[in-house]
């Protein structure tokens, strides 16, 4: 069960005299959009305009919505604060409620996977919704016998991973282990890191070590590569959201790609979808945006997409055997 804490949203309205307010949720969130508005609304008297577009994290601010329907305050939930707003802006984190009994049952089984494969140091970490629950799984992994590190990195909390960000994660250890759901992160630390990666999963109880998912990810994504090899024209796609635009990356992938006595062609969007890409006459792309875009929905692309460093391999800057050591995400 998700728990959102709205005290600081009514503190941070009455702190700024705020009149209109934006608020921006994640698409799992927006079930509890009309509840959450009328309860603003009720007891601050604010009037409370949703966002209805894709929220895609904190790189995602709706702040061009804000000026248009002039917005005193945007409260942006579920992501911490990634890059520095125009506009005064309050993040809420969005927590799940999880019963000590549950994660005392997980930490025990894990531990068992975990000295099966002879682990003693490990390191451990988390997304945001989840981050609560590292301190008390660190005394319960150390009541086992094992040595247990939560890594502070750059611009995040301690122990929180990004699809684009895993300088949380310690090093020196035998083994990560990642406490959350779904698969994008726990690739990302995988391809970020050389050491083992474990999983545990508090929605369905399941733990288990990364290795064959991250091989059926390698084949689908060497594949791609291949059919880029011989790309004559390359479409290079620029994400226009404030915390992903990144026009020198751009500009540095089309030099190269014309070192190469390749055609590079730039495009701006939004929001990169498939249907918007059809009719464009390149032979495969490449995405300067989150990287999470070429992997969630490789699939649905009529031609290759790949990531900044997939084209460097593509294009023969880099060999395939370096893919992964590379901070492919």
């Amino acid at each position: 069960m998700l728990r959102i804490d709205l005290k600081p949203v009514f503190e941070e309205i009455k702190k700024r005299k705020a009149k209109i307010v934006l608020l921006q949720f994640p698409e799992g969130l927006k079930t509890r959009n009309i509840e959450i508005a009328s309860e603003l609304q009720k007891k601050t008297g604010i009037t409370a305009v949703s966002s209805i577009d894709p929220c895609f994290g904190a790189c995602d601010l709706a702040e061009q919505q804000a000026r248009q329907v002039g917005a005193d305050l945007i409260v942006h939930f579920g992501h911490s604060q990634l890059c520095n707003t125009e506009i005064p802006t309050i993040f809420v984190p969005l927590n799940y409620e999880l019963e000590e009994k549950k994660l005392k049952g997980l930490a025990a089984n894990c531990s068992e996977i975990l000295k099966k494969n002879s682990i003693k140091k490990i390191s451990l970490c988390s997304t945001i919704q989840y981050l609560g629950f590292l301190d008390f799984l660190k005394k319960e992994f150390e009541k086992k016998g094992f040595e247990v590190e939560i890594g502070k990195g750059k611009n995040i909390s301690a122990g929180q991973v990004l699809g684009c960000n895993y300088s949380g994660i310690s090093k020196g250890n035998d083994a990560i282990v990642f406490f959350g759901d779904g698969l994008f992160h726990a690739l990302g630390i995988a391809f970020s890191q050389k050491n083992r990666v474990f999983t545990m999963n508090p929605l369905n109880n399941e733990i288990k070590e990364l290795a064959q998912e991250k091989d059926l990810f390698l084949k689908k994504r060497f594949a791609l590569i291949e059919k880029a090899i011989d790309a004559k024209k390359i479409g290079i796609l620029m994400s226009c959201k404030k915390g992903q635009f990144r026009l020198q990356k751009a500009l540095e992938l089309k030099a190269m790609i014309e070192k190469h006595h390749r055609g590079a062609f730039l495009f701006s969007a939004d929001l990169i979808r498939p249907d918007y890409l059809l009719g464009i006459d390149v032979d495969t792309f490449v995405c300067t945006g989150c990287p999470r875009i070429a992997i969630d929905d490789a699939g649905s692309f009529k031609k290759p997409l790949l990531n900044p460093d997939e084209l460097k391999i593509a294009l023969g800057e880099k060999k395939l055997e370096e893919y992964e050591t590379e901070k492919f995400f």
